[in-house]
């Protein structure tokens, strides 16, 4: 073989990866589902923390909120085990070895739940952590009564 067979051939099996924005990436690793519950868990504990700490004034319910706010990452961890499980039965299925991108579909997928999951509950930790302290500090002593 001469060297322009092997550029050749090497011209025939090598293909360009394709490109894809890193926005567009989340959302294909998300899925759909993921999409869509994992955002709304998210805000519907970041409004509920809001209007826990805005509204009531006893520190012992904000700190009962605090039993509610793990939602997104417990769906997170959930999203981990489902794209796991889809990643190992891409493997197990296959009867020869199986494309690294099918697999690599499902690991991104519960890679990227638990992150997402994680990244909304941050907001709403802070904001029942900050709350909980300030009404505690500035809570009325029994003295004072």
């Amino acid at each position: 073989m001469n060297s322009f067979t092997i550029m050749f051939l090497f011209s025939q099996t090598h293909q360009e990866p394709m490109r894809q924005s890193y926005l567009a990436w989340m959302f294909n690793a998300l899925g759909p589902f993921y999409g869509l519950i994992l955002p709304l868990a998210g805000l519907t504990v970041f409004v509920g923390a809001c209007l826990v700490v805005a509204m009531n004034r006893r520190p012992s319910v904000i700190a009962a909120y605090l039993l509610f706010l793990p939602l997104p990452i417990l769906i997170g961890v959930f999203g981990s085990i489902h794209g796991f499980i889809s990643a190992y039965s891409v493997i197990a299925t296959s009867a020869g070895t199986p494309a690294p991108s099918a697999v690599a579909e499902g690991i991104s997928t519960g890679l990227f739940t638990s992150l997402v999951g994680l990244l909304l509950t941050f907001p709403s930790y802070f904001v029942l952590a900050i709350g909980l302290f300030f009404r505690t500090l500035f809570a009325p002593s029994n003295a004072d009564k």
